[in-house]
């Protein structure tokens, strides 16, 4: 399965709460994330707790800075104001950056791997929870 890792999932393996490596090995995926993930992973950097900002570093060097990031063009960032906008109107409120992963996914023929299903399920988009 080709599979698009939502940061939530990324935040989970990084807490040590989830192995996204066994996961995504074992179910022979193959893995992306795109520059929103990039840039939600970075904004969420540890900023109090010197052990736990060393484990994000090490977690952000080793794994998440070695996968396929697709990047955020014009094509995408159009989709994700779709998708949003149709949210909106079926009375989902959806966050941008899910939108963004979103219309990745959409374009890329994608699933997304989150703990957010109920979100991308609302933008119409396939998802799957990836956390046992």
């Amino acid at each position: 399965m080709r599979i698009l890792i939502d940061t939530s999932v990324l935040v989970e393996g990084e807490r040590r709460n989830f192995d996204l490596g066994s996961w995504v090995l074992g179910g022979r995926h193959e893995v992306f994330i795109c520059d929103a993930t990039i840039a939600e992973y970075l904004a969420g950097k540890p900023l109090k707790d010197v052990s736990k900002e060393q484990r994000w570093r090490n977690y952000w060097e080793s794994f998440v800075s070695r996968l396929t990031s697709v990047p955020l063009d014009q094509e995408v960032c159009q989709k994700a104001g779709e998708l949003l906008a149709e949210a909106r109107r079926a009375g989902k409120t959806v966050p941008l950056g899910d939108g963004l992963h979103a219309a990745v996914t959409e374009l890329e023929g994608l699933t997304v791997a989150t703990l957010d299903v109920d979100h991308f399920k609302a933008l119409g988009v396939r998802a799957v929870n990836s956390l046992p």
